[in-house]
């Protein structure tokens, strides 16, 4: 059995140095695997290309989420519409942040809004939930795009979509950004000191792609997030995460596959005792043939891969204190 587990914060955590000396079964596993890998895709295609996803012209993400909300997508392009915050600097436009605080109301408004203005154009707006917001558009554009990122410092426009039909989705972007400049509910938001939802994030484009078939039989532990969508596209629907990794492991059956998608907020020490060290400690025995951890990093994902060490390392690596934060250090965006 293989193990993917998703920690979206971990570094994050460790650069705020909440996590150094704390976590020594992660530092163990991130020293084994060699070195990270980085893909610029992101944390969510990432997980994607572990249940057999392969990219379009994009990767198909917003489809899927949009299909396990419940939306027919039949045969139409989705993209991810999330509705963001953004500050406006001097000389660029920095992301701020997802708006994920909606009331049903609030988003109805906002995709009236939005429908009202672009009601001659090629997309449309839905809004499922409060707080996921799709736009479907009946021939697919050709367009590459970034998911969202705060990353300190990094110009914006480095994020923005890309490819021969990018200009236009740019100029709704910006277009947008002016409808929603004073909406009603964003000057009810400034009221109550709320960040403003003064943009639109595209991202995700594509049709539904085919279930993936033959593919390893794969148990999904997760209760939020891409994970979910990926699992109930592949028609084996996630399960609630358990208290520890021995239990995802017991109840995990004959899965080739086994993908733990963890909260981003989740304690690094919590991560180590519940997860990385049963897990490392599974690894060891033989029951786990390999473990990869997930995380990102200014909107890329960062892979660590592992598989059984070999007697003398595991000597080696008991005599030896690892510290998570110089482990993790090389995967750092400089």
């Amino acid at each position: 059995m293989r193990l993917v587990l998703v920690v979206p914060g971990l570094l994050d955590a460790v650069a705020a140095g909440v996590a150094q000396g704390r976590a020594p079964a992660v530092a163990e596993l991130v020293g084994w695997s060699g070195g990270p890998l980085r893909n610029a895709d992101g944390l969510d295609a990432e997980i994607a290309s572990r249940y057999g996803i392969a990219r379009q012209t994009d990767w198909p993400l917003a489809a899927i989420r949009a299909e396990s909300l419940g939306l027919v997508t039949g045969g139409a392009y989705w993209l991810a519409a999330d509705p963001v915050t953004l500050v406006v600097g001097r000389d660029d436009v920095a992301f701020s942040g997802i708006v994920d605080d909606l009331t049903i109301t609030d988003a109805a408004a906002l995709v009236a809004t939005l429908n009202a203005h672009f009601a001659a154009d090629d997309i449309e707006l839905v809004a499922p939930k409060p707080d996921a917001m799709f736009a479907r558009l009946a021939a697919a554009p050709r367009l590459a795009t970034h998911p969202p990122a705060v990353t300190p410092g990094r110009p914006l426009r480095l994020r923005l979509p890309e490819g021969p039909d990018a200009p236009k989705f740019r100029r709704w972007q910006s277009e947008i950004q002016m409808l929603l400049h004073e909406h009603p509910v964003n000057v009810e938001r400034a009221k109550n000191g709320r960040p403003a939802v003064n943009g639109v994030w595209f991202s995700g484009g594509g049709v539904l792609p085919p279930r993936p078939s033959p593919s390893p039989h794969t148990c999904t532990f997760a209760n939020a997030g891409i994970a979910v969508a990926l699992a109930s596209h592949a028609k084996a629907p996630a399960q609630p995460l358990p208290a520890s990794a021995a239990a995802s492991l017991d109840g995990a059956g004959d899965a080739e596959l086994l993908v733990v998608a963890l909260a981003s907020d989740v304690d690094v020490a919590q991560i180590d005792r519940l997860w990385a060290a049963p897990a490392r400690d599974a690894l060891a025995r033989g029951r786990l043939e390999q473990i990869t951890i997930l995380a990102q990093d200014a909107g890329d994902a960062i892979c660590w891969q592992t598989c059984r060490p070999g007697l003398w390392q595991r000597i080696a690596g008991a005599a030896r204190r690892r510290d998570l934060a110089t482990e993790l250090a090389a995967a750092r965006r400089t």
